[in-house]
């Protein structure tokens, strides 16, 4: 439950930046993202002829982002983390533009939006603008690209702080206490501080005021988990821009205790930086046509016919999805239209946006229902996936994972597996009472990958194999398989058997009358780095010593060790076999 997350107590500060141990896993740590990047930008503008209803004009914005973890700034920083280093991946995020004052921009852009989470670190927006809201948009791209910026708020999870302290309290009494639902959490962490008598806290108060803090932080976390819900706070607010909205249902009368040192998992809000406009910035404005901003005209139809425009919003690149079809019906409407209406158009591959024509009859209002159809991969054979029915009355559709009827699970792997492997993912379960196995494969050209599974699929797990991509080692690793989450998967050397913690036991028998003998080891790749390197000394009173250190990598998992002042290291060992040695073997004899 707790293994692999990071542990938001005592975070380590490198490179100016906190940097969080995993929990329980000895030289692992993650680093949270420092900004979102801007990956992909797309504004696609209609101007749709409706005959005698004249010209509509709207258009449809995309962007795409990916988490910035900035991780060679802190390896740089700190040398010895080097690969036991990893990004703390976001379950969710949310975006909100700014800009400049005497720049006008749309309400709706200017909105809190959530990101659709497209991977741990990867997470897209799309929104669909009036006529007026594309005029301003456009304006403000022409003269105002350098005032425009955006926050963004990132959720991730961890184990809570924790504070040797038991507190009992009444819920019901703490909710009356805070007289409102939302509560800025500075000014909550303040409070508690300061005052925590008021809250029903009093406790707290024995806790020396140059500990309070992390006291506070565990108290906090736990009333984040168990009460509330983290959210980004309104944009005219003068908190830090993360507010506590409490849940009245979950704080019922009656007394609890907490013990503040047990661990929990808990969320945490980042507030971060993100540039949207950073690809119209690496692009002369006469370049932006054609490559960031497309024109579409869309020419009248005749009386009755309807053009829908689609906006596909899926997580990518997939595997198992082989096509999806998109279907339009129109039910009858008598007496001028007794029969259905049918239309129809696959989702492009690379989810741009598409129009599908539905005719209707002359003056009847807009109302339809649509649904997608899917050839899923279940192993080496397709089979026929069906969405929900929805109905609809808009001239625009967004169809997402929910409409497809599947559930599309983001896998990501760090880049410092991927620079030493490729990674083939399976997920496997039943889907009525059969087998339903689907994979794909991530390398370096593709980090991140979305499986799509039954939205029913029972008893499904997960597992990985790495496989080595250099031309003189092609071993495989396998990570242990697990439950499929709901979060996604996030793969790094210390998900496959024989990275983190490894031991060896070594003992030497004295075989003549040596006094002591002295033995250097290492790990099998870090052997070129004194730092760690270790040097044991075994003497006919001590014969025998352990050795622990962290393996960075589950193919490089291994020992090398030589006799003190000796040049040449042995071949790279398993730990798994103790080391045994003689004292008559040793070239020279060490001296006390």
């Amino acid at each position: 439950m707790f293994a692999g997350r990071p542990d938001w107590h005592a975070p380590t500060h490198w490179a100016g930046r906190p940097v969080h141990a995993v929990f329980e896993q000895p030289r692992r740590f993650m680093a949270a993202p420092q900004r979102l990047r801007t990956t992909s930008f797309r504004l696609d503008i209609y101007e749709q002829d409706r005959g005698d209803a004249g010209l509509e004009n709207f258009s449809l914005l995309q962007l795409g982002f990916e988490a910035d973890f900035d991780l060679d700034a802190v390896r740089q920083a700190a040398p010895d983390a080097q690969d036991g280093l990893s990004a703390l991946p976001a379950e969710a995020a949310w975006l909100r533009l700014h800009a400049a004052d005497a720049l006008s921009l749309p309400p709706e852009v200017m909105a809190l939006q959530p990101l659709d989470m497209a991977g741990l670190g990867a997470m897209g927006l799309a929104l669909r603008l009036d006529a007026a809201s594309t005029s301003l948009l456009e304006g403000a791209l022409q003269t105002g690209l350098l005032a425009v910026g955006a926050q963004a708020w990132v959720r991730v999870r961890g184990v809570a702080e924790r504070w040797p302290l038991t507190l009992a309290f009444d819920p019901a009494a703490l909710r009356v206490a805070l007289q409102a639902p939302e509560c800025p959490l500075t000014a909550l962490r303040e409070q508690l501080l300061n005052a925590p008598e008021a809250l029903g806290f009093a406790a707290l108060q024995d806790v020396p005021l140059s500990q309070r803090a992390q006291a506070t932080e565990a108290l906090l976390d736990r009333l984040v988990e168990r009460f509330g819900t983290l959210q980004p706070a309104t944009a005219d607010s003068a908190s830090d821009g993360i507010q506590l909205v409490f849940d009245a249902e979950r704080m019922p009368q009656g007394q609890v205790n907490w013990n503040l040192a047990e661990p929990l998992l808990c969320p945490r809000l980042l507030v971060i930086e993100a540039d949207p406009l950073a690809p119209l910035r690496e692009l002369a404005p006469g370049r932006w046509n054609g490559q960031l901003v497309r024109r579409h005209s869309v020419p009248a139809l005749g009386s009755g016919w309807h053009t829908i425009t689609v906006l596909p919003n899926l997580p990518g690149p997939r595997a198992g999805l082989l096509r999806t079809q998109l279907e339009l019906v129109a039910p009858p409407h008598p007496p001028a239209r007794p029969f259905s209406s049918h239309a129809s158009a696959p989702l492009p591959a690379d989810d741009a946006p598409f129009t599908v024509n539905l005719r209707l009859a002359p003056d009847e209002p807009l109302h339809y229902q649509w649904k997608t159809s899917a050839f899923v991969l279940n192993g080496t054979r397709p089979e026929l996936m069906q969405g929900t029915l929805q109905t609809a009355d808009q001239r625009h559709l967004v169809v997402g994972p929910d409409a497809l009827g599947l559930r599309l699970m983001c896998v990501e792997v760090d880049p410092a597996l991927l620079r030493e492997a490729q990674v083939e993912v399976t997920c496997q379960g039943q889907r009525n009472g059969k087998a339903w196995t689907v994979r794909g494969q991530v390398d370096r050209d593709r980090r991140r990958l979305a499986l799509a599974l039954p939205a029913d699929l029972q008893d499904g797990t997960v597992t990985a194999t790495a496989t080595a991509t250099s031309l003189t080692d092609s071993r495989q690793c396998t990570a242990p398989p697990q439950p499929i989450p709901d979060s996604g998967v996030y793969l790094d050397p210390f998900s496959f058997e024989g990275s983190g913690a490894r031991s060896l036991s070594l003992a030497c028998e004295f075989d003549d009358d040596t006094p002591q003998v002295l033995i250097e080891l290492a790990p099998e790749d870090r052997t070129d780095e004194t730092s760690r390197r270790t040097l044991r000394r075994l003497t006919p009173a001590a014969p025998a010593t352990d050795w622990s250190w962290t393996a960075l990598s589950p193919f490089r998992s291994g020992y090398r060790w030589r006799w003190a002042g000796q040049s040449d290291w042995s071949a790279a060992l398993s730990p798994a076999q103790a080391l045994q040695l003689r004292s008559s073997q040793a070239p020279t004899r060490s001296t006390p």
